[in-house]
């Protein structure tokens, strides 16, 4: 992502567009958005101020984000945290925008207000860059999490800065994609800005899927908790001959080899799952789980 101006979304942004090309990003983008989701959720944790506030982190939109080597900051300070996966290619970026960092500063310092009323100018100064990078510090933990556990990618940070007006950004990949994050309620225009290369959601995507076919179709576990399973509570066997079977007839008696509080097999699919034992629940015969069946 290059120039972000504080007063407007970054115009490097742009929505996505599922046709042609950007058709085999589907996966890519969706991944992408649940890595903002989760994301959003552990940093509202690392933030107590905003439950404080009841204000909660939104992602928007998943969008391309270009992110050139070239790119300056524009409209005031920024702080910009970039992540690569150690021994791969994958690479991720966390942004705070001047408002985000107000809104930040502000909820460290103890402020109450519906909006940040912190002063900041073209670069941060030591005291609030010192302050600032505690709170980014347990937010590039929520992205590295959130990463991990949507696309098994483990990314590590390499760089976390102050970023002044007018100065170029470390970040660079052109395959990106992005998310931005906004303040419930709070820091007009403050952005947390999420980008990760697409290429990598893909191929991590894709080793998930070959590690597991269904992973990739959410569809599939779903389908999973409609299929029926017999299950059968079994009282006790007994062996008997053909021609005892053959004579049979109603009002005779099979003894089981099972004892009053021998305990009833429970087996799901034909597979010995728990032991229980028989009761009566609403006037019908019913199983009581006692524990798992061990083999």
């Amino acid at each position: 992502m290059p120039a972000v101006n504080a007063d407007s979304p970054a115009p490097n942004l742009r929505r996505l567009d599922l046709t042609g090309r950007e058709r085999r990003l589907r996966g890519a983008m969706q991944a992408m958005g649940r890595v903002a989701v989760n994301f959003a959720r552990g940093a509202r944790r690392s933030m107590p101020f905003l439950v404080k506030r009841r204000s909660r982190i939104v992602p928007g939109p998943v969008m391309f984000a270009d992110a050139s080597p070239d790119g300056r900051v524009s409209g005031g300070a920024s702080y910009e945290v970039l992540l690569e996966e150690p021994d791969g290619s994958a690479r991720a970026s966390l942004l705070l925008n001047t408002e985000a960092l107000g809104v930040v500063l502000e909820g460290a310092l103890g402020g109450a207000g519906g909006a940040s009323t912190v002063s900041l100018g073209a670069a941060l100064t030591v005291a609030q860059s010192a302050l600032v990078s505690k709170v980014v510090k347990l937010l590039s933990d929520d992205l590295t999490r959130a990463i991990k556990e949507e696309v098994g990618v483990t990314v590590r940070v390499i760089t976390a800065r102050a970023v002044a007006a007018g100065e170029e950004r470390d970040v660079e990949f052109s395959d990106g994609l992005g998310v931005d994050c906004t303040f419930e309620g709070l820091g007009d225009g403050a952005r947390l800005s999420l980008a990760m290369g697409a290429e990598a959601l893909e191929v991590a995507l894709k080793e998930q899927e070959a590690d597991d076919p269904a992973a990739g179709d959410p569809r599939f576990a779903e389908a999973l908790h409609d299929v029926p399973v017999e299950v059968v509570a079994e009282l006790g066997r007994v062996s008997v001959g053909l021609r005892r079977l053959l004579t049979l007839q109603p009002g005779q008696i099979l003894r089981l080899a099972t004892a009053l509080d021998d305990p009833a097999v429970v087996r799901v699919a034909g597979v010995p799952k728990f032991v229980g034992s028989p009761v009566i629940s609403r006037g019908q015969v019913a199983i009581q789980i006692k524990a798992r069946h061990e083999d």
